[in-house]
């Protein structure tokens, strides 16, 4: 079967009216996210840095940059909104190409040493912009193939630090984008870019399923439930993170009394890319389970803006960070709920805390916004309110909130950019 073809079939015929109510809300819910996530991107010394690079390089002044006064080409405004993060159907199917493509593989960063969103991330945004111009299945497929050759983004960023992991996102979107612009002018691309011999899971993934990309297209939503983040640090830490957070509003934590500190987890998240204890920047330390439970336990996580370079550079982070014991589980007995038999979008923990003689143990549950446990559009609302709040006022914070409520009624979504862009 052509794979390939398949999906830029189902991008094509998908309609409106086709998505479900569910998946509406949860497209909305996925958008004010990203824009939280934008506006914080958007202070962050990588991200000016980044962002001054796309400024620098000019441009005609076609599109808007989040929290920017100034306007450049389409291309770089993807490339610079992308590192900060018709038109809800094109996420939708935009998202569910790319869920399929990263479902499927086996092994692409484990094995391979890929980082998944940057490899599959092209697909997805060819497929959105083919979609928002209306692109016959053919074109889609061209779209498709010439982004196969801008999939890229390696993962030694685990390993040794630096911002290409923050990058990958953005040349996502930038060379998604481009590669629809190409095909809708009449650029070519292989048809069997997914599936072929020398395709995207011959080049990226160990052995797998190629029915998985394909099997229910159109009826089951790969994106459904959604997965959406409560923290600023690596997904598989979501629930250790949440854990740690309502054990200290619970009770009152000294961190320099802090003597002994254990973590039995899924083995996911203590692989041993995600157990770097002395990173060199606030990347590898997100990428980190201890780090990240060090500063967690210093620090309240409800705040994005707390995870910077000063807590990467605490003395008690990182001397707490060094001591933290990881312990990989196999569901045995006496394992939390699921250790060996990972939930989609959690993967469970037992924390324990050791003060001297004081010893507290508990184990974590869904964060919100896994899929067992996911945002409803008030907790979206509430999220996109604290991440904004030191860098919009509330009016400008509510018609943002406004807006993205009604997007299926915007005609023109330049008024959401003009509500993004200004400072």
């Amino acid at each position: 079967m052509n794979e390939t073809r398949a999906l830029a079939g189902f991008v094509a015929g998908t309609r409106f009216d086709d998505l479900p109510r569910g998946l509406v809300v949860n497209c909305k819910i996925a958008v004010l996210d990203a824009l939280g996530a934008g506006f914080v991107g958007a202070v962050q010394p990588w991200a000016r840095r980044i962002v001054g690079v796309v400024r620098s390089l000019g441009g005609a002044p076609d599109a808007s940059v989040i929290h920017q006064d100034w306007r450049t080409d389409v291309s770089r405004a993807a490339l610079a909104n992308g590192v900060l993060i018709r038109f809800l159907t094109a996420l939708a199917v935009g998202f569910e190409v790319s869920a399929r493509i990263a479902r499927t593989a086996v092994g692409l960063e484990t094995v391979r040493g890929f980082h998944n969103p940057g490899t599959q991330g092209p697909f997805g945004a060819a497929a959105a912009v083919g979609k928002l111009h209306a692109f016959d299945e053919e074109r889609l497929t061209h779209a498709m193939g010439i982004a196969g050759s801008s999939s890229a983004g390696l993962l030694e960023f685990a390993w040794s630090g630096g911002d290409t992991k923050r990058l990958h996102l953005g040349r996502a979107s930038q060379l998604g984008l481009e590669s629809a612009l190409l095909a809708r002018e009449g650029v070519r691309g292989p048809a069997t870019v997914l599936e072929g011999r020398s395709g995207y899971f011959n080049a990226f993934s160990t052995s797998t399923d190629l029915a998985k990309l394909v099997d229910g297209l159109g009826r089951d939503w790969a994106i459904e439930p959604p997965s959406l983040k409560s923290y600023a640090t690596h997904v598989t830490h979501q629930a250790v993170v949440d854990a740690i957070q309502r054990f200290k509003s619970e009770r009152p934590l000294d961190p320099r009394a802090i003597t002994r500190v254990v973590l039995r987890a899924a083995p996911r998240i203590v692989e041993e890319r995600h157990t770097e204890r002395e990173p060199h920047d606030v990347l590898g330390g997100q990428y980190s389970l201890p780090f990240t439970t060090a500063v967690a336990l210093t620090r309240d996580m409800a705040n994005p803006l707390v995870y910077d370079a000063a807590a990467v550079q605490d003395p008690l982070v990182r001397e707490l960070a060094r001591r933290i014991e990881l312990v990989p589980l196999d569901g045995g007995p006496g394992a939390p709920h699921n250790a060996g038999h990972e939930t989609p979008g959690f993967w469970p923990a037992e924390v324990t805390i050791e003060c001297g003689a004081e010893r507290h143990t508990f184990r974590t549950r869904p964060h919100k916004g896994a899929p067992s446990n996911p945002f409803t559009w008030d907790d979206a609302c509430e999220k996109f309110r604290r991440y904004t709040s030191s860098m919009l006022h509330a009016g400008r914070a509510e018609a943002i909130i406004e807006l993205v409520e009604r997007l299926e009624a915007v005609s023109d979504v330049a008024d959401v950019a003009a509500l993004i862009a200004s400072k």
